[in-house]
């Protein structure tokens, strides 16, 4: 170990490094930073913001949350006669004490960090039209366990506010209206708006399961092993040769390079998978209950994932993952800074990531695009949405991949590349207005989470989480991401883990009512 620290300090990248450290702090530039940066904090601005970020999540203060619990007390005599008509079953009797029971209590909800494996693989090998409503099903069964556990439990069914709850279920009740009075095709609509309904419950269903240490660990581990995978795929797949398809490259690009998809199918998805992941498992490793052999597992499924997050080439996930390191680093310590501009302009000399840049920038880019791609799709969906302002053309109807199945009805339709473009084109202002009260609150509530949370190692997994979020709504710009149904799980999955992470005490109420076993 010695030998590789004297090794390394000896290398021209660590004299380069260290160069580059002593000209910056020196720097003019700094000097003037360092001056403005006090003059902004002392100011009331950054006090009211501090303030503002500083305050803490208070459900005892909110109406909905107390008439949530003065709902939930009312049900407690059902509760004890549920529980005394399941206990006297001949299924529960069989069941209860059973391994398999046991199994299924600590598996069912944690399996869904392989979602992206059991939903890929299970569509190829037994069809769509087999394996096609697994995820209803699926939802279904984990809301049946959590009910059931609410019940036959011990304590009481916890009560659980989180920031997140109100401003889902707004965007629920928008969803809705928007379903019953604008969807010229009603059963088109009722599809469009399944695919923004069903995986928010997923949130809900994260964000009441998650109620120990043990369980927010073992999710926040599996998400770091499902990355890794997905990238140690991806980089056998470029080793291989992988046959990449023509049209994933544009041909004006001029280049014919592999493009990595491990099973997701798309490089841009497999992307937008690592930018998520990768901050989480950075976080991961920087902990301080991280024991060696669990951090050297980190790094290497970290080295994995973003190996594979460069070989998809798939330039909206190098900026969303930008943005994450960004926001990671100015969260937890913004001198990495300093490290991380020298290592993005390093791997801007990789020839297949310096080619997909240069052609972004170059006119054949932007004639390219204009006559057949994204700023053609853009500039259609901009002239759509102005035309529908308010409410849209309907749910389901342009732009996703409810529209693409129902090509008899919208031949005219295409992906929009763009889920906030096609939301607005699809919902209209009102949707938008929805979507933004949720991210805000995301925002804020995150920001708040960071700046109010003492422990070191939860506050870097609140960071790790944030900044994949963040990575994601960035990609979502260029890309229509959340009509990928994993991956809108794994969002308000790593949601869920990061409001469990804030403070968890604050949001979780547990009422002991002494029920008999």
């Amino acid at each position: 170990m010695e030998r590789a620290v004297v090794w390394l300090k000896e290398s021209l990248v660590y004299r380069l490094m260290r160069s580059c450290r002593t000209i910056w702090e020196n720097s003019l530039t700094r000097r003037m930073l360092m001056g403005l940066g006090a003059v902004v904090s002392h100011s009331r601005t950054a006090r009211w913001l501090s303030r503002y970020f500083h305050r803490r999540f208070r459900p005892k203060q909110i109406y909905a949350c107390r008439l949530l619990r003065s709902l939930h007390a009312s049900l407690l005599p059902f509760r004890l006669k549920a529980a005394d008509v399941i206990r006297e079953s001949l299924v529960w009797r069989m069941a209860s004490g059973s391994r398999f029971l046991r199994m299924l209590s600590r598996r069912l909800i944690p399996a869904s960090v392989f979602f992206v494996f059991i939903d890929e693989l299970g569509r190829s090998f037994f069809g769509a039209s087999l394996f096609g409503v697994w995820d209803e099903v699926y939802l279904l069964a984990c809301v049946a366990f959590l009910v059931i556990s609410g019940i036959m439990g011990r304590a009481g069914m916890p009560e659980t506010s989180t920031p997140l709850d109100i401003p889902l279920f707004f965007l629920i009740a928008v969803s809705f209206y928007l379903y019953l009075n604008h969807s010229p095709y009603p059963h088109v609509g009722f599809e469009g708006m399944r695919g923004t309904v069903q995986f928010i419950f997923w949130y809900y269903v994260f964000s009441r399961y998650l109620d120990s240490d043990r369980k927010a660990n073992r999710m926040t581990c599996g998400l770091i092993w499902a990355g890794g995978i997905l990238g140690i795929h991806g980089i056998l797949q470029y080793i291989a040769g992988v046959e990449t398809p023509s049209n994933w490259v544009d041909a004006a690009e001029g280049t014919r390079a592999i493009r990595v998809f491990s099973v997701v199918g798309s490089p841009n998805i497999l992307g937008s998978l690592m930018v998520l992941f990768i901050p989480i498992a950075l976080a991961w490793s920087l902990r301080e209950r991280t024991n060696r052999y669990r951090r050297v597992f980190c790094l290497v499924m970290l080295a994995a994932m973003g190996i594979c997050l460069i070989l998809t080439l798939s330039r909206g996930a190098w900026l969303g993952m930008a943005v994450a390191l960004l926001v990671f680093c100015l969260a937890w310590n913004p001198g990495w800074l300093a490290a991380a501009l020298p290592a993005g302009a390093v791997v801007l000399l990789i020839p297949s990531v310096y080619s997909r840049i240069s052609y972004l920038l170059s006119p054949r880019y932007i004639m390219s695009s204009l006559t057949g791609g994204r700023l053609l799709r853009y500039k259609t969906g901009w002239e759509m949405f102005m035309a529908n302002f308010w409410t849209g053309v309907g749910q389901g109807h342009f732009g996703g991949a409810v529209a693409m199945n129902h090509r008899d009805l919208f031949p005219n339709t295409f992906y929009m590349d763009s889920y906030w473009l096609k939301t607005a084109v699809e919902m209209g202002m009102a949707g938008l207005i929805a979507w933004f009260i949720v991210l805000s609150a995301l925002f804020v509530w995150s920001v708040r989470a960071i700046r109010t949370t003492l422990d070191p190692d939860r506050r870097l997994v609140i960071i790790g989480g944030f900044a994949g979020m963040m990575g994601i709504l960035v990609h979502n710009l260029f890309e229509n991401v959340f009509e990928v149904p994993y991956m809108v799980v794994y969002f308000w999955m790593v949601a869920a883990i990061v409001f469990y992470q804030y403070d968890r005490g604050q949001f979780r109420v547990i009422k002991r009512y002494n029920l008999p076993l």
